[in-house]
């Protein structure tokens, strides 16, 4: 019962994440983080929680959660950190701190359905960064344009 408990809080976390990630993403591309921001830290901090909580209750198995748990909730605090700055750059690196949180959860749910392999823990980096950096360069360069139609 408590593993399906902490997987239930996990996917539910997981699914709101997903939803939330390009929204915020976005956002920070625009200097706009706010609520939307606080409500994808939570819902990736309460994923990693979750995995780490599942990691516990299986760590023969699944002890390399703790190191992708940390290492997630990492980049997702970057943007946190980075969007309360306000310093020069800070939009470009939210955007790469929510972006590269975002792909970690896509690389979850790929490998988690398409089983482990390679190309299935490769392949949401591949496709995911060139966007994120794409959006922090542009986030960096362009502070003006980027809130000229607000």
């Amino acid at each position: 019962m408590t593993h399906d408990v902490v997987l239930a809080v996990h996917v539910a976390a997981g699914v709101l994440g997903v939803v939330l990630g390009p929204l915020v993403v976005w956002r920070a591309y625009r200097r706009r983080v706010g609520r939307l921001a606080a409500g994808y830290h939570g819902a990736v901090a309460a994923v990693c929680i979750s995995a780490l909580g599942l990691a516990a209750l299986d760590v023969a198995r699944l002890w390399w959660l703790l190191p992708i748990s940390l290492g997630t909730y990492a980049l997702v605090l970057r943007g946190v950190l980075a969007g309360r700055g306000h310093r020069p750059g800070w939009a470009a690196s939210a955007v790469r701190g929510y972006g590269g949180a975002y792909i970690a959860l896509w690389t979850a749910i790929v490998v988690v359905s398409a089983g482990s392999s390679v190309l299935t823990w490769l392949l949401p980096a591949i496709l995911g960064t060139p966007v994120v950096e794409l959006l922090a360069a542009r986030a960096h360069r362009e502070p003006a344009m980027i809130n000229a139609g607000d």
